[in-house]
């Protein structure tokens, strides 16, 4: 009998592995790879490279949703590559001049709205400029109530300092509390019944621009009544027809504005808005009865207006017959009391404190 080794596979196959196994190692280290490396033209693989058929097959999506942001982001050592970076050397290879020749600076300025811009500049100093002179009625108006309450010996949180509509669900006025005493911030007083240094200005400049506008009005309508129709009308300085129509042309004046706008136009100058008592919108027939009351309560002056200084909400006597009240609206801006001195003083008494209690700590 005759044995087919043609088929036959070899008896021990682990006699064939451990043997490459052992030569392998012995192979390699023969091997020089610096050598073989050298000998490795690369300018002549690339060449023989088609990297555009290469980038063609390339998936980028899929290459990109593969790539882990995160990790890579750990394994980077962004200190110690900040440190390697040269700064100076990187600065000055830039070529600035030539970066200049390939901006394109008249196209540039064609771009940009110079007069939009400038327009958009002017139009912020002016509003922070107003905002600034506001800050500072506010806080007179803050040192004249401070004043009267010492005097009347109120106590804290005995006068209200909003209407009802801007205030919490807890009854108390919305207010900006300081958290930390170390540091100082303006208070919002947005809602907060405006206080007589800053109604008064406002009611003073009302009566003069009132007044200017109704000579200025009257005498370009004699000018105009006198030159087109040949009219001679005197309305006499002092007679009756003139001081019924100033009067109402000062009824106009506190009443259209209010009931359109809900201010005048010193009101909105320096901020300040006439609301109802509980703080809805005030409607013309309250707006008319304030008005009509302005002037009564300037004649008698310490009645009509002493409740500007002394009322828990500020108003006087045109404010109680209209049941209106006065609050600061600096309109989409907030209204802000800046920091008192005192607050700069007690805030900087804690930060000394703070950084005394740190050294003890630390010894």
């Amino acid at each position: 009998m005759t044995n087919d080794r043609s088929g036959a596979s070899p008896k021990n196959p682990s006699l064939i592995g451990g043997v490459i196994g052992r030569v392998t190692p012995l192979v390699l280290r023969q091997i020089d790879m610096d050598a073989i490396v050298s000998e490795l033209d690369v300018n002549a693989i690339a060449e023989q490279l088609d990297l555009d058929a290469l980038m063609t097959r390339l998936d980028m999506d899929a290459l990109v949703r593969q790539l882990d942001v995160n990790l890579i982001a750990e394994m980077l050592d962004l200190d110690a590559l900040m440190t390697r970076l040269d700064m100076d050397a990187l600065v000055d290879r830039l070529d600035v001049n030539a970066i200049a020749e390939m901006l394109d600076l008249d196209a540039l300025m064609k771009k940009m709205d110079m007069a939009q811009l400038t327009a958009g500049v002017t139009q912020d100093v002016a509003v922070s400029g107003l905002d600034l002179a506001r800050r500072q009625l506010v806080r007179a108006d803050a040192t004249v109530d401070a004043v009267v309450g010492r005097v009347l010996r109120r106590k804290p949180g005995d006068r209200p300092e909003a209407p009802a509509r801007f205030v919490d669900g807890d009854a108390r006025p919305v207010v900006d509390e300081q958290i930390d005493p170390t540091e100082t911030r303006r208070r919002d007083v947005s809602g907060h019944y405006a206080g007589p240094v800053t109604r008064g200005l406002a009611l003073a400049g009302d009566f003069f621009l009132a007044f200017s506008t109704y000579g200025i009005v009257g005498a370009v309508t004699l000018y105009f009544l006198g030159s087109v129709f040949g009219a001679d009308v005197d309305i006499g300085s002092g007679g009756w027809l003139s001081v019924i129509l100033a009067m109402c042309w000062l009824l106009a004046w506190f009443w259209i504005p209010v009931a359109l706008f809900g201010r005048t136009p010193t009101m909105a100058l320096v901020g300040l808005a006439v609301v109802r008592r509980e703080g809805q919108v005030v409607g013309a027939g309250r707006a008319l009865l304030r008005a009509v009351f302005v002037p009564i309560s300037v004649a008698i002056l310490l009645v009509g207006l002493i409740g500007l200084v002394v009322g828990k909400e500020r108003r006087a006597l045109f404010d109680v017959a209209g049941g209106t009240v006065t609050v600061y609206d600096w309109g989409k801006r907030d209204a802000e009391q800046p920091v008192s001195i005192r607050e700069q003083l007690s805030a900087r008494v804690s930060r000394r404190k703070a950084v005394i209690a740190s050294d003890s700590a630390e010894v």
